[in-house]
């Protein structure tokens, strides 16, 4: 081959190099996320199940939600039943996480670096695998130095976007939430829905924006909670 000349086989070995270079990089990521994902759910390993108390207090557009009161009953490795009427405002897997388990519907899209109150985090974005699958977008931001989980931001359809912050306190040696924040907004409406004329039967409106505010308490971790307490919930989603 003459110097400064490029053959078609050479040309098609360098193609091949690259896309399996860049195909080992994909997958560099993926193995980091899943391994971040994985190491925030063995943070708890040791805690076989726990009962902590819940104050909710919620402030949410065209709704008038009273502050609340609840008992939540967590047992490895996800299920969660909460203790109060009315509570069903609140997922129940949101307050606790199975983070592995979102690897079954969910694949690692990109890993990169985030802060929050200047603390370096890891941010994992994760796509769903089935167009039926909602968020359609998951990025969760994880404190590498405890394995905690600061923030997870959700996208759905349109323009709704939720951001969930933590904050964390030790029990037992073990970093569990002391706090969670949560802020949703949705799509502003259409002039339509904006120029329409009040009236008595008029159907409620879908609430655009909201925060609420959960404070957890009173912590008691391995009692040897009995599967009794779950048998009436049904499995997360």
């Amino acid at each position: 081959m003459k110097a400064g000349r490029i053959t078609r086989g050479a040309f098609t070995r360098t193609l091949a190099l690259s896309a399996a270079a860049a195909f080992a990089l994909a997958r560099g990521g993926d193995q980091e996320g899943e391994a971040i994902l994985r190491s925030v759910d063995a943070r708890i390993a040791s805690v076989r199940d726990y009962t902590v108390t819940l104050d909710v207090v919620a402030d949410i557009e065209r709704l008038n939600v009273p502050p609340m009161h609840a008992t939540m009953y967590f047992k490895q490795p996800d299920k969660v039943h909460l203790d109060a009427e009315g509570f069903a405002m609140l997922p129940r897997e949101g307050l606790q996480p199975n983070f592995s388990k979102l690897l079954t519907r969910f694949n690692v899209a990109a890993v990169g670096k985030d802060t929050v109150d200047g603390v370096p985090l890891k941010k994992v974005v994760l796509q769903p695998k089935s167009e039926r699958t909602f968020p359609r977008s998951l990025t969760i931001d994880v404190n590498t130095e405890r394995w905690t989980p600061e923030r997870i931001v959700t996208t759905g359809s349109g323009d709704r976007v939720a951001t969930i912050t933590f904050t964390y306190v030790q029990v037992g040696g073990v970093w569990l939430a002391s706090e969670m924040k949560a802020g949703f907004s949705l799509a502003a409406p259409d002039s339509a829905e904006a120029d329409m004329p009040s009236a008595p039967m008029r159907p409620p409106q879908t609430p655009r924006k909201g925060t609420v505010s959960v404070t957890f308490g009173n912590y008691r971790i391995n009692t040897g909670l009995s599967d009794d307490i779950f048998s009436k919930d049904q499995p997360g989603r």
